[in-house]
């Protein structure tokens, strides 16, 4: 494994489990490190008189522990491959257990547990819609001035309807809205954007039935659903540089995304990986690792969301640099394109070149050459960090994800190295 400590700590899902997974990689704090051909496992304290085991199967990096984090990966699992990176010797080798010899034949099977099809009810999910359709009417038919005055109920109710509904992330939008009319000083038209995109959802699953496969995908896939991938779906082998990684929660699941870009195709894929809370496991890909395989993409209008066909094997050929957009407003005519091929598209991926951080009183923002910015999260944690690293020059190469709103950078390309910005904080 030629991962450096940065690249293990960037799978961590928060500061958090990224310090206690650094506290953890000493082997004082484990009771057993062992090896056996192509897998790695711990044994560690976890409570009272018990023992916790957590295990790495090497060819995939899958992870497993059992000691029910509601993080994945979990401290434990980051710390066992600190160990492994920075002291292979002290793991001994030993016969394996009847439990990690079972998970790693379904992990040789290729039997991945992070999408496919789902068995969601339709029906279900339209009277929700319905109901949200009603409510949305009644909130512009009464005006938007008396909106911060609603109590709390009023928004958790409609959210807690569409959760019943499975439409996870739609009450995940309600709940953000109710947010808008308190902190934004432009509320009347960040609310109605988020308004306008739900009715769009709700109209759209109207006519559901009549729609093509690829719309009905994407519709699916804007109310938190998880694509159904067709034997007909389009296979793309490639060399796939990891470009960032991003973790959602969604119901009682969490979503790990993590972005490729094929160095032959020339195109970006998003690979998801969905584990259940307190079920710490899944398949973890390093920022700037190199991945041969084959992955398949989701029927869509815009496609992006792929799975594996098959294990990816960890390349050594050299990464070929991606393209990206030379200025910002050539991103957003991309992202125009994307949102009139998918006008649910919840995530746009972008890539730009020579840009810089810039401190404005509305917050961070990044911009280009030109003067042209997008701006970034509120409360953004790293903007000094960009800026010495500009220069005072637009000089950097970010990597990030747009989401209508502001842009989520999840790395940056230094030395011809794409690295984490959120590690920032936990890295000496």
């Amino acid at each position: 494994m030629d991962w450096t400590t940065e690249q293990i700590l960037g799978l961590a899902p928060d500061q958090f489990t990224l310090r206690a997974g650094r506290g953890l990689a000493n082997p004082k704090k484990w009771i057993a490190l062992h090896q056996a051909d192509d897998i790695i496992w711990g044994i560690h304290p976890n409570g009272r008189s018990k023992t916790g085991e957590t295990a790495v199967y090497l060819p995939t990096f899958t992870t497993r522990c059992t000691c029910k984090s509601r993080k994945s990966p979990c401290r434990h699992s980051l710390a066992l491959l600190q160990l492994w990176q920075q002291q292979a010797h002290k793991f001994t080798s030993h016969s394996k257990s009847k439990t990690i010899s079972a998970w790693i034949q379904r992990e040789k099977m290729g039997q991945y547990a992070s999408i496919g099809p789902q068995a969601q009810d339709l029906a279900q999910l339209k009277a929700g819609l319905h109901a949200l359709e009603l409510w949305l009417l009644d909130m512009v038919r009464h005006g938007l001035a008396r909106l911060p005055e609603r109590p709390k109920t009023y928004w958790d109710t409609m959210a807690h309807r569409l959760v019943d509904a499975q439409a996870v992330l739609l009450a995940q939008t309600v709940r953000k809205i109710a947010q808008i009319p308190k902190k934004q000083p432009n509320w009347p038209e960040q609310l109605l954007q988020e308004v306008g995109r739900l009715f769009l959802i709700v109209q759209g699953f109207r006519n559901f039935d009549q729609l093509p496969l690829t719309t009905q995908t994407d519709l699916q896939t804007a109310v938190g659903w998880l694509p159904t991938f067709l034997p007909t779906a389009t296979h793309q082998t490639d060399h796939w540089l990891v470009l960032g990684r991003q973790q959602i929660d969604v119901g009682n699941h969490v979503r790990h995304l993590t972005w490729l870009w094929g160095q032959q195709t020339k195109t970006i894929a998003q690979l998801i990986v969905q584990t259940r809370q307190q079920q710490p496991e899944g398949i973890w890909l390093p920022t700037n690792t190199n991945w041969l395989g084959t992955l398949k993409f989701a029927p869509s209008n815009w496609p992006q969301i792929a799975s594996r066909h098959g294990q990816l094997q960890e390349s050594t050929a050299a990464a070929v640099p991606p393209r990206g957009f030379a200025t910002v407003r050539e991103a957003a005519q991309a992202y125009t394109q994307a949102l009139a091929a998918n006008p649910w598209l919840v995530h746009f991926p972008i890539l730009l070149n020579q840009v810089q951080p810039r401190l404005t009183e509305a917050g961070w923002r990044i911009e280009d050459g030109t003067g042209t910015w997008l701006p970034l999260p509120e409360k953004f944690s790293f903007g000094w960090q960009l800026m010495a690293l500009a220069g005072g020059s637009p000089s950097l190469r970010l990597f990030g994800v747009w989401n209508g709103r502001f842009l989520q950078p999840l790395s940056i390309n230094q030395n011809n190295q794409w690295l984490d910005i959120h590690i920032w904080q936990g890295v000496k």
